[in-house]
């Protein structure tokens, strides 16, 4: 696909602090809704710097028109708070505080990896991030989304479990009538579904707006540079029927 061809891409983040750091599933969804996975190993993260740009591009290699919708926090919690607004509105399980958690307790190393990632992500300058760069869904082009949520938003039945083959099977077909493709005769790993919903919410903010929300508190930094709050990607409720 070349440079001009926009993909939507979702990542479903792991924590990158683990002793043996589990892939990101990677989805990439074309224009027309087809669907094809990848994984990519954690580049090398600091504890006190973060992940470094070069590293970080090489190995999850973005293109300029990409619409990334990452499975993982954006931004540490307004200070004061001990969650962000937005995981509070969608009943997140994991709670990002108002200061970057140490690894070791259970959500801390995949909160501090995800809030440094987008934060290298955003200051490497090619991919705006709603609230702070544009106010416009459909300008923006570096997303947070919570699949938990929007997953109950769009069942019309009761959800089998996520890694379970029927609870798999529900969620695919879900995104197949909603305009995804996949491979013929593969059933993806709940990871790779999460990853493809986070896919088809960044495709639906430039096919179906319409259908698009934002939930929380806007985007801000601070005056040492933390984002704080951040929305959260999801679709408008109630889901149409006919859409």
């Amino acid at each position: 696909m070349s440079e001009s061809t926009p993909r939507f891409l979702g990542w479903d983040l792991t924590d990158p602090y683990a002793r043996v750091p589990r892939p990101v599933d990677v989805a990439d969804v074309d224009p027309h809704g087809r669907v094809r996975f990848t994984e990519h190993p954690w580049p090398a993260v600091s504890r006190t710097r973060g992940f470094d740009t070069g590293l970080l591009l090489e190995a999850f290699p973005l293109q300029t028109k990409d619409v990334l919708v990452i499975d993982g926090p954006q931004a540490l919690a307004r200070p004061g708070a001990s969650v962000r607004e937005a995981e509070r509105l969608l009943h997140a399980p994991g709670r990002t505080p108002d200061v970057l958690p140490e690894p070791g307790r259970p959500f801390s190393g995949f909160v501090r990896g995800s809030v440094l990632l987008f934060a290298a992500l955003h200051a490497q300058g090619r991919h705006p991030m709603l609230d702070m760069d544009t106010p416009a869904l459909t300008q923006a082009r570096l997303f947070e989304a919570f699949p938990g949520a929007t997953w109950r938003a769009l069942a019309v039945e009761k959800l089998g479990a996520k890694a379970s083959r029927t609870g798999r099977a529900q969620r695919l077909a879900m995104l197949e009538a909603r305009g995804l493709r996949f491979p013929s005769g593969l059933l993806p790993t709940h990871d790779q579904l999460d990853a493809a919903l986070c896919a088809w919410l960044g495709w639906l903010t430039r096919t179906a707006p319409e259908h698009v929300t934002a939930v929380g508190a806007p985007l801000t930094v601070d005056a040492e540079g933390w984002l704080r709050e951040g929305r959260i990607l999801d679709v408008r409720r109630p889901w149409p029927s006919s859409a």
